[in-house]
């Protein structure tokens, strides 16, 4: 079983992408969900997590180059993939800059579970 983790400050997220996991991912998993970094920090300290799915953008203008390393301090083992609808930053062009598993276009997720991407990552 996998055990993932999305922090996302849009619910709206967490339903579709819930949605997205039951339709095309056919192995055992739980999905946790946090809204915020601190709840997320919370889930991690207090759940086994296997991977997490980080919005780039988190309320309050936080970006993953702000989340990422808050994360790597209680989590520096657990596979992290930035979900971001624009992945034009400069920061998100190459995920050795985040020092991230992978950076991933929120339209194009599905696709990326589908081929692997979760089973690859939990490795």
């Amino acid at each position: 079983m996998i055990n993932i983790l999305l922090i996302d400050d849009d619910e709206m997220e967490y339903v579709l992408i819930r949605r997205m996991l039951k339709d095309c991912y056919k192995a055992p998993y739980v999905l946790r969900y946090a809204n915020t970094l601190e709840k997320g920090v919370s889930v991690i300290n207090s759940h086994e997590i296997d991977i997490i799915l980080l919005d780039d953008k988190l309320d309050v203008g936080k970006t993953s180059q702000v989340s990422v390393p808050i994360l790597k301090q209680v989590s520096a083992n657990i596979p992290m993939i930035v979900i971001s609808s624009n992945i034009d930053a400069a920061y998100l062009r190459d995920k050795a800059i985040l020092d991230v598993y992978d950076i991933i276009d929120k339209y194009h997720l599905r696709d990326k579970i589908q081929k692997g991407l979760l089973l690859e990552a939990k490795r």
